[in-house]
């Protein structure tokens, strides 16, 4: 609510001088206005970063909705997590780390997307336990005891913008897909 404190994603106005209004490689609308609230009879566009207003009216950005989670309770940049990730296998050519709320509620999943270095080698249904295994010791050595990786999901690439940047919101909507599917 207006004038109360609070943390979220940054809306903007519609109409903003110096905004896209057309997308390379994507459609513009799903990007910046597809699910977002309405203000004075017209949809906000979405920023991208989060930001907090405090009890004084301040307002604190807290970086990119994309680029951070939640996990146990812990504040985490993804970006930490694939720097940990990336270096446990040498046949892993990158990696994105996703948080995905379950549907049922509680404290975010971490998930793994994976993009091989050579595809053709992976053996599922081994790489899946092995790569989980792997990827829990590390992060739990070098970052916190308390965060485990729920799943690992292969991908020939990871979804980029045209100025090649992560979606990592495309990758949370395409896994709870197919967890609402299986």
């Amino acid at each position: 609510p207006q004038g109360s404190p609070g943390i979220g994603e940054l809306a903007l106005g519609p109409l903003m001088f110096g905004a896209s209004s057309t997308l390379l490689n994507a459609n513009h609308y799903d990007v910046y206005f597809k699910q977002m609230p309405v203000w004075n009879g017209k949809v906000l566009r979405r920023h991208g970063d989060f930001f907090e207003r405090t009890s004084k009216g301040y307002y604190r950005a807290h970086g990119r909705a994309d680029d951070t989670m939640n996990i146990g309770g812990i504040k985490v940049s993804s970006v930490e997590i694939e720097r940990i990730c990336n270096s446990v296998d040498d046949s892993i050519l990158e990696t994105a780390a996703i948080g995905v709320p379950p549907a049922d509620g509680g404290p975010e999943r971490l998930v793994v997307a994976v993009v091989m270095k050579d595809p053709e080698r992976k053996k599922k249904t081994e790489s899946d336990n092995h790569l989980v295994a792997l990827f829990n010791s590390a992060l739990q050595k070098k970052l916190n005891p308390l965060f485990k990786v729920s799943d690992v999901i292969y991908l020939p690439c990871l979804p980029r913008t045209a100025t090649n940047k992560v979606m990592r919101r495309v990758l949370r909507h395409q896994f709870l897909q197919g967890d609402q599917n299986s």
